[in-house]
């Protein structure tokens, strides 16, 4: 009947469709697509708005006098808040209509609001929709920093009235354990149900209007402190209740309320300076720990938990309530957006590879699995099923946006490995020193040319991380458009107030496109300088066929990566001066190479001034570069942890690749003196050094997190803010230790571009 309701509505035969739809309502009164299907149905230009719309909300009045329920059925007490935000939605004529249905409105949400707030927990998630249509109709555009219109200022004056009402916590003595009835503990369930609704509501109304969010919070919403002491003296009587609503016990009806409180003091930490945004962090994040203590299995306070932080740049400790979440299988490629590009910022690039690994892992298994699943649909006659998944596979597996950055984030962290991070390993066996490209990755050392050819053989597979070069070779500009974004963003429901940025599908396109393009060139850079042949007798060397192909290969991949790089960076941004420095680095090795070679004008002198003269703008880029990073303050950790294995590995690999090269020509480090090429790649080597020093001093002031207790008495105690401290500390620790090593061993390999003959 469902399926003969929507081919009615496709086949615009609205009275059949109303009458399925109706049938459809009387035995699943509560299934709120078959309103939906009675509103398409009914309200038509054919039948005309204004009778349908009243035959709807007749139809709708006829349901809830009949309901005969235990408990009240939701479905068609919210259709008619859902009829009345239509009025608003068509409304175009005189002021004085918009004012009316806008009015309308209005009490249709009070009347919902107040018969479920206290029954149903997901009353708000019910009502969030309607309240965002009543805001943006009642305040145009352009208009978000006058005062709030009288509907809204209404709408406050009701929520604040009704968590007052609802409050029940009075002072701590009042918090000792005390036996309850049922009757008793059912209804202070109901009054804590209505006043986090009523908070939420206030939220979502403030987070509205953006320019007087913290004016309309100080003045309709109740402070913070109030919010904590309700929580605290919900655990103990909630806990006698609970068990009788039945289901697994993974979340407490307090703990909203800390959800609440983050929110709160992550908007404030937002619009304060960043000397003094730690402060609300610190309490955020210790509530939302004290929270989980007594919640330990509810997604949603990690989810939060997580965020806090990562703002607050603890990054391991972020990693691991992820792993205590449990992300399995296929939630891997709709969840693991929440922390992977964080632990790159974090300069947790081990468990980066890690995770990204297992969600390549996941897309292989998953495409042989769904072939022999299918087999076996269609060979026990499910051809439907067999279809179902094949589409499933074609459509969301095979382009999973998440398969793509995970391949990017492989790609880059390759070579920043850290043994010691390895599951294999135990503390007893912790390697002291730490080097760049120890087990796999490109590095500049005599091991590239054996793991180039690797990669070149690994990309041929779809599932292998290396894909991602061909994947980038093969891209046009409308490629966003390709790639499916599985990512759950509906599990970041929560958030009203302040909502966590994440990156964007262009965005991440863009950027492991990038990747591949990068890896491409450094694969092929290291492939061309490997088939060199020295110069004899002071002549530039004949290029061979082999030699041809593979300088117009890293040729055409240098253009191409220049085209796709365009418009997608900034002009004066670090990453845009370090792509300038790579590609001078390509474009030197191939003008050494072959340079013009089969004409007369191609000499070793002619080959050896166009290298000079590429370095020398290089070295102009480093420079702006260190300029750029030298001017962003102080707080520049994350900076240094995205810009490593994004820029700094890869340059560093082009100069040693260079320098393979050079010597290969007699230019070698010692001779920067007497050689102009040498002296180039030198001054090109001691002006990276000193960035990468700069990024080493940048580090040190990572180390560590310091707050003061203002003159307001906290959230939480002494102990909590502790706890939280120390974890920070812990994770800025360990992320300075997974990053130092890597710096510190290219400023000393740099510096013996000192060294003279």
């Amino acid at each position: 009947l469902e399926r003969i309701a929507s081919l009615c509505l496709e086949l615009s035969r609205y009275e059949q469709a109303e009458e399925c739809y109706r049938e459809l309502l009387g035995c699943f009164p509560d299934q709120w697509t078959y309103w939906l299907g009675l509103v398409d149905a009914c309200i038509t230009q054919e039948q005309g708005i204004e009778e349908g719309w009243n035959k709807c909300r007749s139809y709708a009045e006829e349901v809830i006098a009949n309901d005969t329920q235990k408990h009240s059925l939701r479905g068609p007490h919210l259709f008619l808040v859902e009829l009345a935000s239509l009025k608003v939605k068509r409304s175009n004529g005189p002021s004085e209509e918009i004012e009316k249905n806008l009015a309308y409105l209005r009490g249709e949400i009070c009347k919902y609001s107040e018969k479920f707030a206290p029954l149903a927990s997901c009353c708000f998630a019910d009502i969030r929709p309607y309240l965002c249509i009543l805001s943006k109709a009642s305040c145009p555009e352009g208009n978000s920093g006058s005062p709030i219109s009288n509907d809204l200022k209404l709408l406050l004056e009701w929520a604040k009235v009704m968590w007052s009402d609802n409050f029940q916590a009075v002072d701590d003595s009042s918090q000792s354990e005390v036996e309850l009835s049922h009757d008793e503990a059912r209804e202070r369930r109901a009054k804590l149900r209505a006043y986090i609704f009523a908070i939420q509501f206030v939220y979502c109304l403030a987070a509205e209007c953006e320019q007087l969010t913290l004016q309309l919070l100080e003045e309709y919403a109740p402070a913070n402190k109030e919010i904590a002491l309700e929580w605290r003296s919900s655990l103990t009587y909630l806990p006698g209740v609970a068990p009788k609503d039945g289901g697994q016990k993974e979340v407490l009806p307090g703990d909203e309320l800390v959800l609440l409180m983050s929110q709160n003091l992550q908007k404030t930490a937002s619009t304060k300076a960043s000397d003094s945004s730690a402060m609300p962090l610190l309490e955020a994040a210790a509530l939302l720990e004290e929270a989980m203590d007594h919640s330990p299995y509810n997604p949603h306070l990690k989810i939060a938990s997580m965020g806090v932080y990562l703002q607050l740049g603890a990054s391991h400790r972020a990693l691991s309530i992820y792993q205590e979440m449990g992300v399995k299988q296929i939630q891997m490629d709709s969840c693991a957006y929440l922390i992977l590009p964080s632990l790159i910022t974090g300069g947790l690039y081990t468990s980066a590879v890690r995770l990204s690994s297992s969600i390549l892992r996941l897309h292989s298994s998953t495409s042989k699995d769904i072939k022999d699943f299918a087999s076996k649909a269609l060979q026990n006659g499910y051809l439907f099923k067999a279809r179902e998944m094949s589409t499933f596979q074609r459509a969301k597996m095979r382009p999973s946006l998440q398969l793509l950055y995970s391949k990017g984030v492989v790609m880059d962290c390759a070579s920043l490995l850290n043994a010691n991070d390895f599951e294999e390993i135990s503390s007893g066996e912790q390697i002291s020193s730490v080097k760049l490209g120890t087990e796999k990755g490109l590095c500049g050392g005599d091991e590239d040319i054996v793991r180039s050819e690797q990669i070149a053989i690994d990309s041929s597979s779809y599932f292998n991380a290396p894909c991602v070069i061909h994947e980038a070779a093969n891209a046009t500009s409308d490629d966003v458009c390709v790639y499916s974004d599985n990512r759950d963003m509906d599990i970041n429901y929560f958030e009203i107030l302040h909502r966590k940025q994440h990156l964007t599908q262009t965005e991440m396109v863009t950027d492991s496109l990038l990747k591949g393009h990068t890896h491409g060139l450094l694969v092929r850079a290291v492939m061309a300088v490997e088939a060199a042949k020295a110069p004899k007798k002071g002549k530039a060397p004949k290029s061979t066929e082999e030699i041809a192909y593979r300088c117009q290969s890293l040729t055409r991949a240098l253009a191409k990566a220049t085209h796709c790089s365009l418009g997608s960076l900034d002009a004066d941004s670090i990453d845009e001066s370090m792509r300038k420095v790579f590609s001078s680095l390509c474009d030197v090795i191939g003008v050494v190479i072959i340079g013009d070679a089969g004409t007369e004008s191609d000499t070793l002198l002619g080959r050896e001034n166009a290298a000079v003269r590429l370095l020398e703008a290089a070295v102009l880029s480093v420079n702006k570069a260190q300029t750029s990073f030298n001017s962003g303050g102080d707080a520049r950790g994350a900076l240094v942890c995205h810009l490593l294995p994004n820029c700094i590995v890869p340059i560093y690999t082009m100069i040693e690749t260079t320098a393979r090269l050079f010597s290969l020509f007699g230019w070698g480090k010692r001779k920067r003196l007497t050689k102009a090429a040498a002296g180039a790649l030198a001054c090109l080597a001691l002006s990276f050094r000193s960035l990468v020093s700069d990024l080493l001093q940048a580090m040190t002031t990572h180390r560590r997190v310091e707050y003061g207790v203002g003159n307001e008495t906290p959230l939480v105690g002494e102990d909590g803010l502790n706890r939280v401290v120390n974890e920070i500390n812990l994770s800025r620790e360990m992320t300075k230790d997974r990053v130092d090593p890597f710096l510190d061993q290219m400023r000393i390999d740099l510096t013996s571009y000192e060294e003279e003959e």
